[in-house]
């Protein structure tokens, strides 16, 4: 007996599109939340050019008074102090992405890129591009790195002129993780750093107690940010319009660390470190995006994983993927970590961390190539910088306000 059959690629074999679109993952964001419009934001928003035509904002910041003043029967005359004041400024620069199809019988052929589809579709992929190009910026800027190269027009967002981090806010060094923890030597590049034993030089909370120290000393005073819990809103940004309606959880500051920094943190035994650290946290899950499953509390600093945290891998090279610090050209690195060594760069933020100047939020334009094609741009005009106020009328930088990076090594 025979029977008629048809295979997988008989071309008389139906083929169905399902009509829902796997959604792309985000990878993790973590920035998005922590901007706002108030001082006590840990990424301060100013959006006074969205009003007004320039590409520079000059955003002023306080200077203590110096001087004891007068004491009983005092003279003040003749003995007055200057009020001082600080500032840096953030030049804006345009960033855009386009997509077009390639003509109309690429359009005929699949029903997903129907030229009635492909507007929306490309909308939406825009979206997610959007958001994950913002992140990737911000934490660069965080981190004292610096622009995406493009093929193009140079990308110029990141205010990155002398963007590393200042000598005073960076950390090289670690702990050992053993049943008596201990901090390693504390050392001034990363090739150094990775040159020692690497197993005195992991992330922990010996670390962040380190640092920790060192911020509530520093002058100027990092201040911890403000934090409420949040909507969402149908993009997936914070709604920053009421927030200061919303109830407030608490101040704090933020440590945001790499997953294989966690790890270590997490491997530490003994009766103390992590497992202090287990018994005091506070898990607060849902009541804002900084608070997510696996984050925890200790002495005030919101400890939070966050998969973008930048890391560099030596490879007996000087490739931009092998160190931090580059060279004039920004085209090799001057501090590689050794060969096969890794180190990651945790952030430590207090409020106004770093500053984001908008004139132009997210634009769409949508349009036809040969009245035949079609072909959809979007774009935006910001400007992002880490803060570092200048003395008053002076241009020469201080140390970062409220930014300390933390460079461990890591095992992957």
């Amino acid at each position: 007996m025979a029977s008629t059959t048809f295979g997988t690629n008989d071309p008389n074999t139906q083929k169905i599109w399902q009509s829902q679109t796997i959604k792309y993952a985000l990878r993790n964001m973590a920035l998005l939340p922590l901007m706002g419009t108030t001082p006590e934001s840990i990424i301060f928003q100013q959006k006074d050019l969205t009003r007004k035509p320039g590409d520079t904002i000059v955003i002023p910041g306080d200077q203590p008074m110096s001087g004891a003043g007068q004491g009983d029967d005092g003279n003040n005359e003749g003995l007055e102090v200057a009020l001082g004041r600080r500032n840096m400024s953030i030049t804006l620069h345009e960033r855009s992405i386009a997509v077009r199809a390639a003509g109309q019988m690429s359009l005929q052929r699949t029903d997903i890129f129907r030229a009635d589809k492909f507007r929306s579709f490309a909308r939406d992929r825009m979206s997610i591009w959007w958001q994950e190009a913002q992140e990737d910026d911000l934490v660069n800027t965080l981190a004292g790195l610096y622009n995406e190269n493009s093929s193009g027009a140079a990308i110029e967002v990141i205010n990155d002129a002398a963007m590393y981090p200042t000598t005073n806010r960076i950390y090289y060094g670690g702990q050992s993780i053993g049943a008596t923890p201990a901090l390693g030597t504390a050392y001034t590049t990363d090739a150094l750093l990775t040159a020692g034993t690497q197993a005195n030089n992991l992330f922990g909370t010996l670390v962040i107690g380190k640092i920790r120290a060192r911020i509530l000393s520093a002058q100027p005073r990092f201040r911890a940010g403000t934090f409420y819990q949040q909507r969402n809103d149908a993009a997936g940004f914070s709604d920053q319009r009421n927030q200061m309606a919303m109830p407030k959880i608490g101040d704090f500051y933020t440590l945001l660390t790499h997953p294989y920094q966690i790890q270590s943190m997490r491997s530490e035994i003994g009766s103390v470190g992590f497992n202090q650290l287990v018994a005091l946290c506070a898990q607060r899950a849902g009541d804002h995006p900084i608070f997510k499953p696996g984050s925890v509390n200790w002495y005030g600093v919101i400890v939070s994983e966050y998969d973008r945290i930048p890391m560099r891998t030596g490879a007996g090279g000087t490739t931009l993927a092998e160190g931090f610090l580059l060279n004039a050209n920004r085209d090799a690195t001057t501090d590689a970590c050794a060969s096969g060594r890794s180190v990651c760069r945790a952030l430590f933020l207090g409020a106004q961390a770093a500053c984001c100047a908008w004139s132009k939020m997210l634009g769409w334009y949508e349009g036809w190539i040969d009245e035949r094609i079609p072909r959809v741009v979007c774009d935006y005009i910001v400007g992002y910088k880490r803060t570092k106020l200048n003395a008053h009328g002076g241009t020469t930088p201080g140390e970062d306000e409220a930014i300390y990076c933390i460079d461990t090594e890591v095992i992957p």
